[in-house]
């Protein structure tokens, strides 16, 4: 019998290979499951990247709108010090030489006791009138070259007053100014003229000098502001940095430097939209010369007196009498107006000829060399910086093709300030703040007011004609204070060493000598010191030195209380942003630019002395000046409002992370951590403020929702002002 095999066992042996089909088939559907997993787990990925990369991109526009914007703020609170300096100038200088109601008895050497007032009178009419509008008189001793007992200025109390402003503007018709106002303090050594006939002129020719001086400095100041604002303003897609550099260019480049190679690959078109570039907000339709819109210029109606002299038959009496300043030859000196017996000199003529021209207004109003106290900023313009892009990536195991992503971003700038507003109000739509009180109610009435200029007889207009400002906020007294004009006298005269020894000669009836008080220390204003050293503060020109004036004048213009709620100051001014500027944005697209850019008060070009550089003079090196004690001041007695440490300027605001932007109050006005090696400031300082772990001061960035741009319903113009829209909404979604 055959053994054979069942046809069992050969059906089992047949099937061999089933689960290996099995499992192919399934691989099949694994497979599947895991290039979804991948191509989701890709997508995701790139979606990710694209929205970084795009919130990158977008925070770099909005940085380089807040460095151009912190270097605008400054540059207004550079205006600021320079309006600081001019009602120093003519409120302490100016009326030191009283004997009647100054608060420092020149016979006893000894403040009187309501020096420490820091109040007005309200008792005493003349005295009130002499705190409140004093007519400027600079004509006494200590002051050099002075005729021996000469003081003109020793009953001026009487002749001060509000009743002097009354009037209009006066309109210069030339625009070129003159390059140099001939020296006269000679004048007063020359002991053959009567002092009666020039010394109403000489008061005249300094308070001018000082008052065109300012016009040039913050016209100068306002020209600058001017080019940046309107680089910041280019257009809706593009504006130049402080280093003259497209930010577009540099927004592609953020974006593409953290692209994915999938991303980079299937960009599309790159969105960038500029807020500031908005047809709203931007240059276009603006005077040339002018800040784009989103800046309005504050031009401000100061008014100023001066004590005039006339001479009495034979010469041996003098009255005095107070005369506002302007160019109109009504206002001109008594012998120059009326020449006869007593001639003045030919060549305080001439200066006084030269000056007047400069003295009111010019023909437009809106010219940057009239009187102004810097710009305000248009809160329904704000600046922010939108990035959108799409991208269609290559995705491995993508059965439908490629899939398109979109990312878009709006960063802002935030936290910083450029200056105060005139008004406390701004009303949506409005190019200018209008109502409500003024934030520092000691400034002049502005000129564009036509209901104010129209009631210049009205008392409280009139008072605050006076050049003036806050100290803190609050304030209603400022350089009006006893305190101060008492302080202040004292120490102009103790800059004089024989002064203060009691050791003072005469030669040949002149008192003179190189050393302050001294009318040749101002010998470059009120136009030369623009084009050639930039430095409006007294000087030496004897031994090319600083003279011991500009402490005082430095201590005057320092920071204080207001300028620390009110405005954004770079500590380090010269280094942050000064030299970028020069160097970049000056020598690239501002090539065109050509008048006179300077750093902060105190700059002087190429003098250096010792290891002080005075070329990169800075906030710092002004508060520094503070601490000389030979200044003679009250600062940290009497003074309390004024800042002593640069690191309290570090006012910006510091979130507490990067997700809780409310205030780090830690950190507010202080500094942990300076740049290595430094052991009080960085001539290299790694971030705005110089300092590395603490306060911050100017504009940080933060995201922001395009729903909040586009709410029809905002309050920025205070709670009293209304709400409303943006000036500069973004696109809307389909354009952008």
């Amino acid at each position: 019998m055959l053994n054979r095999k069942s046809t069992f066992t050969q059906n089992l042996r047949n099937s061999k290979g089933q689960v290996a089909l099995f499992v192919a088939l399934i691989f099949q559907v694994l497979f599947l499951f895991f290039a979804m997993v991948i191509n989701v787990g890709l997508l995701v990925h790139h979606k990710i990247n694209l929205q970084n990369s795009v919130d990158l991109a977008a925070y770099y526009g909005a940085m380089k709108q807040a460095e151009n914007m912190n270097s605008i703020a400054h540059i207004n609170y550079q205006i600021r010090q320079s309006w600081k300096l001019l009602a120093w100038r003519y409120r302490m200088l100016g009326s030191a030489g009283d004997m009647s109601k100054h608060p420092y008895n020149k016979g006893t050497r000894q403040l009187s006791p309501n020096s420490d007032s820091d109040t007005v009178s309200d008792t005493d009419l003349d005295l009130k009138n002499f705190q409140e509008a004093p007519a400027f008189c600079i004509t006494y001793v200590p002051f050099k070259p002075m005729p021996e007992n000469e003081n003109t200025c020793r009953g001026m109390a009487t002749q001060s007053g509000i009743k002097l402003f009354t009037a209009p503007p006066v309109l210069a018709s030339h625009q070129e100014f003159s390059k140099q106002i001939n020296e006269a303090a000679n004048l007063l050594r020359d002991n053959t003229l009567r002092q009666c006939v020039y010394m109403g002129s000489y008061n005249y020719m300094m308070l001018a000098k000082f008052v065109v001086a300012f016009n040039v400095d913050q016209g100068n100041r306002m020209d600058i502001i001017a080019a940046l604002s309107r680089a910041t303003s280019l257009s809706t897609d593009d504006f130049y940095d402080l280093d003259g550099e497209s930010v577009r260019k540099g927004i592609e480049n953020t974006l593409m430097n953290n692209l994915t190679s999938a991303n980079r690959g299937g960009l599309g078109e790159v969105k960038v939209f500029n807020s500031l570039g908005s047809d709203a907000c931007n240059g276009s339709g603006v005077a040339t010369g002018q800040p784009a819109k989103w800046l309005n210029p504050i031009r401000i109606y100061p008014g100023f007196s001066y004590i005039d002299t006339k001479c009495a038959q034979g010469n041996n009496e003098i009255t005095s009498v107070g005369t506002e300043l302007t160019g109109d030859r009504n206002t001109f000196p008594h012998h120059i107006k009326n020449p006869g017996e007593f001639v003045v000199p030919q060549t305080l003529v001439d200066n006084i000829n030269q000056l007047a021209g400069f003295v009111g207004y010019r023909e437009n109003l809106n010219d940057n060399y009239n009187f102004s106290i810097g710009v305000e900023k248009n809160p329904w313009c704000m600046a922010y910086t939108g990035v959108s892009v799409e991208s269609t990536p290559k995705i491995p195991f993508s059965p439908f093709g490629g899939v398109r992503l979109k990312a878009r971003a709006f960063y802002k700038p935030f936290g910083g300030r450029i200056g105060p507003w005139y008004n406390s109000k701004w009303a949506p739509g409005s190019n200018s703040s209008e109502g409500g009180k003024r934030t520092d109610p000691l400034l002049p009435p502005r000129v564009t007011d036509i209901s104010k200029i129209g009631s210049v007889l009205d008392i409280e207009n009139r008072k605050t004609r006076a050049a003036n400002y806050s100290r803190f906020v609050g304030d209603q007294v400022g350089l009006q204070s006893l305190r101060m004009i008492g302080h202040y006298g004292k120490a102009i005269y103790e800059l004089d060493p024989r002064w203060r020894n009691n050791n003072m000669n005469y030669v040949n009836g002149i008192y003179d000598g190189d050393d302050a008080p001294n009318f040749q220390h101002w010998t470059h204003l009120p136009f030369d010191f623009a084009d050639r050293n930039g430095d409006i503060l007294a000087w030496n020109p004897t031994s090319d030195a600083p003279s011991t004036m500009r402490r005082l004048e430095i201590a005057a213009i320092a920071p204080d209380a207001f300028d620390l709620a009110y405005y954004s100051i770079e500590p380090d001014f010269y280094h942050t942003y000064y030299k970028r500027i020069r160097d970049g944005y000056l020598r690239g697209p501002g090539k065109d630019f050509n008048k006179s850019f300077r750093p902060d008060i105190g700059y002087h070009k190429d003098f250096k002395n010792g290891s002080e550089n005075y070329e990169e003079f800075s906030i710092i090196k002004q508060l520094l000046v503070l601490k000389d004690q030979d200044l003679n001041l009250p600062i940290q007695d009497k003074f309390t409002f004024t800042v002593m440490d640069w690191k309290n300027l570090l006012t910006g605001w510091v979130p507490n992370s990067l997700s809780d932007y409310s205030l780090n109050k830690d950190s507010f006005g202080k500094c942990d951590a300076l740049p290595i090696g430094a052991d009080n400031y960085s001539p290299n300082p790694a971030t705005s403020g110089n300092c590395v772990k603490g306060g911050s001061t100017g504009y940080s960035v933060k995201m922001i929702s395009s729903d909040y741009l586009r709410h029809q319903e905002l309050v920025l113009g205070g709670e009293a002002a209304g709400a409303g829209p943006l000036k500069n909404p973004p696109p809307p979604d389909t354009e952008f």
